[in-house]
């Protein structure tokens, strides 16, 4: 099977009368040797075969380089007609699965030691799908995503930063997160308005220490707080606290959200007693 060049993409697309959908941000990577590097890091130092679940595969141009390792490989795919391109360039291999879903609303099951997560994420919903992914009770052992270049700011934002704000919380303190590299949009077919970067990305224990009701409720009181950005924590949460919210750590987040909790059972049973 051939790769998929520039020249073999714009061939796909019109032999199955398609085009890329911006609603869905459909940007094809065209860059051989990225393509190799991505599959490269994922694999890494891992022992195979892995699952890779593959978001938005669209026509191949990471899957065919993930088929030619000892991998199974699941790809999620949003669009009927990529589906249809995929099924026929790989639906014979017993190591390739299509599902024709939106991963955003996507069950993924029980997630174990030899479950992969890799993708090309859309620009316009990899904010929420970062957000999902980190909220689940059981995370993949290791993410490899490329996203738009702003999102990896926000996702490595130092405190006192103005890219610095839920999003870095709570990804910060629930994974490590490395910067493999920055990638321009040249190399991508049709080339989006912005640079991307490729981001690798591992659970810390924090991930796997707090049930997946904690993780909303943390993460829910950690936007409320950030919705004010400007505005002191005291005022925000009732908190004897002077700093901002762009001014704590995402270590301490946590401490935070549990004295919020003490305090308001506290006064519950205070309530109750008098």
């Amino acid at each position: 099977m051939e790769n998929v060049t520039l020249f073999q993409i714009k061939s796909l697309l019109s032999s199955y009368h398609l085009s890329p959908k911006k609603k869905w941000g459909q940007n094809f990577l065209i860059d051989q040797n990225l393509a190799k590097l991505i599959v490269k890091e994922t694999l890494q130092g891992l022992s195979l075969p892995k699952e890779v679940y593959e978001i938005g595969p669209g026509l191949g141009s990471l899957t065919e380089f993930f088929l030619q390792e000892d991998v199974f490989l699941k790809a999620i795919e949003i669009d009927r007609g990529f589906c249809k391109v995929l099924f026929d360039r790989y639906g014979a291999n017993p190591r390739f699965e299509l599902i024709e879903a939106n991963v955003v609303d996507y069950l993924f099951p029980q997630i174990k030691n030899d479950k992969i997560l890799v993708g090309n994420l859309p620009y316009n919903i990899s904010s929420l799908l970062l957000a999902k992914l980190a909220l689940l009770s059981e995370p993949f052992p290791r993410m490899v995503f490329t996203v738009q270049h702003e999102v990896a700011l926000r996702l490595m934002a130092k405190i006192k930063t103005k890219d610095f704000g839920a999003l870095s919380v709570l990804m910060q303190y629930f994974f490590n997160i490395r910067r493999i590299r920055k990638i321009p949009k040249e190399v991508f077919y049709p080339a989006p308005r912005v640079e991307s970067a490729i981001l690798f990305l591992e659970p810390k224990d924090t991930a796997l220490t707090m049930t997946e009701p904690d993780k909303y409720a943390f993460y829910a009181f950690v936007r409320k707080c950030f919705s004010q950005r400007r505005k002191k924590l005291a005022k925000n949460i009732g908190l004897s606290l002077e700093e901002r919210p762009e001014e704590i750590p995402p270590g301490d987040w946590v401490i935070l959200w549990k004295e919020l909790k003490k305090s308001r059972i506290e006064k519950k049973v205070g309530s109750c007693i008098n």
